[in-house]
């Protein structure tokens, strides 16, 4: 599994941080730190290239010849865009030798309903799987490419382990995290609480906010809700399964 990403966000490096999984990168525990995540999973070794391009808005707002922008990159079984120009976007799947893209949103604006529409179009025409999550934590693989990935490096829509002991949360595992690597921190900061579902709702939506998550309180059309309103209820839902399906050892 080769990947590449490509962005023009502060999100990008945030994913790609993740994804590598390197100890030391993940500071939102502060100084009592242990490490939860590290030696988990990591693509160190599946990494092909990062770039960061410049912001939409320091480019024309058309932008005639979009490979002109573009860094040169091998061929890829997964390339990541985050926060591109539009016309940079769509021009991916041509430019490219790639087998699928994924696209995190976290702000309305970076793709609208016409260059979404004009995205699948050409990335069906080249055979290229395309997964686009508003935001990046609504990620769901489009096909078994996109899925492998996701699997290898732990990411997609949250999923959570829970085990419960006399009426307390004692233990949390990510099954899959946020791409951006949030889920990690919502399932420590789980440990300890009451195993009540309001409590548990408090707690993932204080941790959710203070990780801090970076998708836009922008209300986005797409869902009707604005993407940081999804992204907390996206793992406010995992973490209320995970209680339901929990058995409490002493009940």
């Amino acid at each position: 599994m080769r990947f590449a990403a490509l962005y023009s966000h502060q999100f990008g490096k945030r994913m790609v941080a993740n994804l590598l999984n390197e100890p030391g990168h993940c500071r939102a525990c502060g100084p009592v730190c242990d490490g939860c995540k590290y030696d988990m999973y990591s693509l160190v070794d599946s990494l092909v290239a990062v770039e960061e391009l410049p912001k939409p808005e320091e480019l024309p707002p058309f932008v005639d010849e979009p490979e002109d922008h573009l860094p040169e990159l091998p061929p890829v079984d997964v390339l990541v865009a985050i926060g591109l120009h539009p016309d940079l976007l769509v021009a991916l799947s041509e430019v490219y030798e790639i087998k699928a893209l994924i696209v995190p949103v976290e702000e309305p604006d970076w793709i609208d309903p016409w260059i979404e529409e004009k995205l699948r179009e050409v990335c069906e025409e080249n055979s290229v799987e395309l997964t686009v999550a508003r935001p990046g934590c609504d990620l769901e693989p489009s096909g078994p490419v996109t899925e492998a990935f996701c699997d290898a490096g732990m990411i997609g829509r949250p999923k959570l382990f829970m085990k419960v002991e006399d009426g307390v949360v004692i233990d949390v595992h990510v099954v899959r995290s946020a791409p951006c690597g949030c889920t990690w921190f919502v399932a420590k900061r789980l440990v300890g609480v009451d195993a009540d579902p309001e409590e548990v709702k408090a707690t993932v939506s204080e941790a959710h906010h203070s990780y801090p998550c970076t998708a836009s309180m922008e209300v986005d059309k797409h869902v009707g809700d604005t993407l940081l309103h999804v992204a907390g209820r996206l793992h406010i839902e995992a973490a209320l399964r995970a209680l339901e399906e929990a058995t409490d050892t002493d009940a």
